[in-house]
């Protein structure tokens, strides 16, 4: 390409963490599932998980991708239960010292009851429920620590059919709660994906091993009669998650929701690469799994940039599956000033980088032909990611980007 981009072979014994495969994740699928989901419209979904199980993570992927409702008890308790204590305190601290000394308040019916109530009260057709979070004072309450929840269950299901459950067990639970305790909180978003373990690792100096130990044989004591009830009727779908394959867990969650039949309703996944050059061999384009776009077949020559870029637009709405990336040639598009949009974009200038640095839906399964640094300008907006391999223009790519969000914005509806 015209970058002149450099290679690199790397040894076979090289384990970049950016480069190596994630290891896989096991997943079986309780035979009844399907059935269920051909039989009810509503998709009700319980997920467990210990503090290392990285559970939010698939929260997040099933709210923001396949547009699941959350519902976290956690939420439901420290929002509804002040109102079952009289006079007893309303801070935080006044709810979990009435949950340590419970004498009953704090039933499964009632829990049950309130996500009846948050179901009921939504328009949505997904749901997902975190029906038991790894918070101390909750899993103490005595009815967290029955043998069975078979008869509240039953009765909610008279109301709301629940799909499955999705069981997430860690090999080596303890070692990947302490690893992911260290990373944990450093910032926004993992405190928002790993609530749960949040709350485990609080105080994490003054945990030693056994009340480690014990914190998580808690979490499994309150969660395993919800999972009997379940495997009783073949709904659960398990995951084994070890360290090595936790990059992988949101895709296997994705591709295991996708075999099951949901469609996804957020498709700006994909990565659209802009290059002027014609000549792309240095560039696995299956093990980035980029199509190419020959912008130049797709309209006439004579057009302007909004009727070509408009073109780009149609043509990768219309091919793109959910993990595919687009590489589009555009040798001879015209440049012109693009009116100003509300959308801002970050533009961020790099001399060299591999693409895999942000291509992460690529092929695992086997190594690329090659690995070649390019250099690019990346520009990203809240719903897209462009990369525009040098010699770009700047404010030719700034153009395009503008034109391309907003061709988007006319086609489809906006998120509210």
């Amino acid at each position: 390409m015209g970058c002149h981009p450099s290679k690199a072979d790397f040894p076979q014994d090289a384990h970049s963490v950016l480069f190596r495969p994630p290891a896989p994740i096991p997943v079986d699928v309780g035979s009844a599932i399907r059935h269920h989901l051909q039989k009810n419209p509503i998709a009700i979904v319980f997920i467990f998980g210990g503090p290392a199980s990285q559970k939010g993570s698939i929260i997040e992927e099933l709210t923001s991708s396949f547009n699941f409702t959350s519902i976290s008890v956690e939420d439901i308790v420290f929002q509804y239960f002040p109102s079952r204590l009289s006079g007893s305190g309303t801070q935080i601290k006044d709810i979990q010292d009435a949950l340590r000394n419970d004498e009953g308040m704090l039933s499964i019916d009632w829990v049950l009851e309130m996500i009846s109530s948050r179901i009921k009260m939504t328009m949505n057709q997904r749901f997902v429920v975190d029906i038991v979070p790894a918070v101390s004072s909750i899993l103490k309450a005595e009815e967290y620590r029955a043998r069975s929840h078979d008869r509240q269950l039953n009765q909610f299901e008279m109301k709301h059919p629940i799909s499955f459950a999705i069981d997430v067990t860690v090999k080596d639970e303890q070692a990947l709660t302490k690893l992911n305790g260290e990373a944990n909180g450093k910032d926004e978003d993992s405190k928002r994906i790993n609530p749960e373990l949040n709350q485990m690792m609080r105080g994490a100096d003054d945990i030693d091993r056994g009340k480690l130990e014990k914190r998580i044989a808690e979490y499994h004591t309150c969660a395993e009669p919800f999972l009997q009830y379940f495997r009783k009727s073949s709904r659960v779908v398990s995951m084994s998650l070890t360290a090595e394959a936790v990059p992988n867990l949101v895709n296997t969650t994705r591709e295991t929701l996708l075999k099951l039949g949901f469609t996804m309703t957020r498709k700006d996944d994909h990565i659209i690469c802009f290059t002027t050059e014609t000549a792309h061999d240095d560039i696995d384009l299956t093990y980035y799994k980029l199509k190419l776009v020959n912008a130049g077949e797709l309209g006439r020559a004579s057009d302007n940039l909004t009727a070509q870029i408009s073109a780009v637009y149609r043509y990768i709405a219309s091919h793109n599956r959910h993990d595919d990336n687009f590489l589009v040639v555009v040798p001879s598009f015209k440049n012109q000033d693009a009116e100003k949009f509300k959308r801002i974009n970050f533009m961020e200038k790099k001399k060299e980088v591999y693409l895999d640095e942000f291509i992460k839906n690529k092929q695992h399964d086997k190594p690329p032909k090659m690995r070649t640094r390019i250099a690019v300008n990346c520009i990203s907006s809240s719903r897209q990611l462009f990369l525009f391999f040098e010699p770009f223009p700047t404010s030719f790519a700034q153009n395009i980007s503008l034109l391309y969000l907003k061709q988007k914005e006319q086609s489809q509806p906006r998120d509210s």
